[in-house]
């Protein structure tokens, strides 16, 4: 099992949780020879975590703890009702029914060591839990508008609280907003949604859609998403809608007036990538007629939108380049599909306005159209990021490791970091 070694980015959250509440062994605690290393009741402390960092254990720790006063999914509806107060955008999405879904997992038992990790992460006072309460109001929202089963309805609620749970095992240091990763780093990352599942697998007995669902709320239908970039067919549809969810709660949750028009533009300029009845559903309930972008005008404006364009056309040269000169399949196919994400982000810069607007340049056009092409430009220079972040996935987790050589000139000119 993963977790029967101790994972120092995990343990230090718990010890960390073990400063503000109680927090002790609900059995004794033995290494996988059979030593005994803490006995049942003994609070958590750093003397234990001395001691379990160079063990492993009999078994996993998360089901060996307990806390006082540990998250209930009761606390999480009271949450729900609380973000809906401070944030009144996530209204537009959270209709009746979505609270009624939202009330009825009131008496959900929720797994001991998730009750621990999601108190751990509540402690911290960061933004994970609150993202995690926003997804599940957006996830209702989206439930109740397309009328699926409460049994469905339950199992999705359940993965928006539990999606990002595995980034608690994680170097918080790749989690930073202000830490710009590269390709070759973003694996630590990119592994969130699969440990995510792992953990449900592992230390619960939940459904294993509610897993299926958590592995893949970061994956994309048209194969742009991480960790596995998975093919339209081998999606759930519950976790296609769960994806919506993330995104839009990440957006709404920065509160700010233009915050609904982003969210929208973000799920339709690459119709490809999420469930078109979910952002119909979100970007229906979302629409208002004053909302503005509230983006003041870019000075360089012309200069920034032509530096796109012309970037998507020299990554589209480089992968036509791989492509016709590829020495195996993989780095062929890798290269087809490259393009046809490629073709998919130029299609949406042509579809978007964006290339006559470059031509006018700010001072003629419209404020709000200005900040709409800014919105648009920096959404396609994520995505081709993201890209490059992806194809070092492939080509690491690929048995020839010397292809990566091949695709570096390509991954470069998508991170930005290789010279056009």
């Amino acid at each position: 099992m993963l977790f029967n070694s101790v994972n120092e980015h995990c343990l230090n959250s718990i010890v960390e949780l073990s400063e503000t509440h109680t927090v002790e062994a609900s059995e004794d605690i033995y290494d996988e020879r059979g030593m005994k290393l803490w006995a049942k009741g003994k609070p958590v402390s750093a003397e234990l975590q001395e001691k379990l960092l160079r063990r492993k254990l009999a078994k996993p720790l998360e089901a060996t703890l307990a806390v006082d006063g540990a998250v209930a999914f009761g606390d999480v509806v009271g949450a729900c009702r609380t973000r809906l107060d401070e944030n009144p955008l996530f209204r537009r999405i959270v209709n009746r029914d979505a609270i009624s879904l939202i009330n009825g997992m009131r008496n959900t038992a929720l797994p001991q060591p998730l009750r621990l990790l999601l108190t751990s992460a509540h402690a911290k006072g960061s933004n994970a839990f609150k993202h995690a309460v926003g997804t599940i109001l957006v996830s209702a929202g989206i439930a109740a508008r397309l009328s699926v089963s409460e049994h469905d309805a339950q199992h999705l609620l359940m993965a928006a609280l539990l999606h990002d749970l595995g980034e608690m095992y994680i170097n918080p240091d790749y989690l930073r907003d202000s830490y710009r990763l590269p390709p070759a780093e973003w694996k630590h990352v990119a592994s969130h949604p699969r440990i995510g599942q792992l953990l449900i697998a592992e230390l619960t007995t939940l459904p294993a859609i509610v897993g299926q669902c958590v592995a893949q709320h970061h994956e994309r239908l048209d194969g742009s998403g991480y960790p596995n970039q998975l093919e339209r067919s081998k999606h759930q549809r519950l976790g296609s809608w769960l994806a919506v969810a993330d995104s839009v709660a990440a957006i709404l949750s920065r509160g700010d007036a233009g915050a609904p028009l982003r969210a929208a533009l973000a799920m339709r300029i690459v119709p490809e990538e999420f469930d078109h009845d979910a952002v119909a559903v979100v970007t229906q309930a979302l629409r208002h007629g004053d909302d503005s972008f509230g983006t003041p005008a870019d000075g360089s404006f012309a200069t920034g939108v032509k530096a796109s364009m012309e970037r998507v056309v020299t990554t589209i040269r480089r992968a036509e380049s791989l492509r016709g000169a590829a020495a195996t399949p993989f780095l062929r196919q890798t290269a087809e599909t490259a393009l046809q994400l490629l073709y998919n982000l130029d299609k949406s810069l042509r579809s978007t306005g964006v290339v006559e607007a470059a031509t006018l340049g700010a001072d003629v056009l419209d404020a709000e159209v200005v900040a709409e092409i800014n919105l648009v430009v920096r959404e396609v220079d994520w995505r081709m990021r993201n890209l490059a972040r992806n194809l070092h996935l492939r080509a690491e987790a690929h048995d020839d490791k010397n292809c990566l050589p091949h695709l570096s000139s390509l991954i470069g000119a998508l991170d930005g970091t290789a010279p056009s």
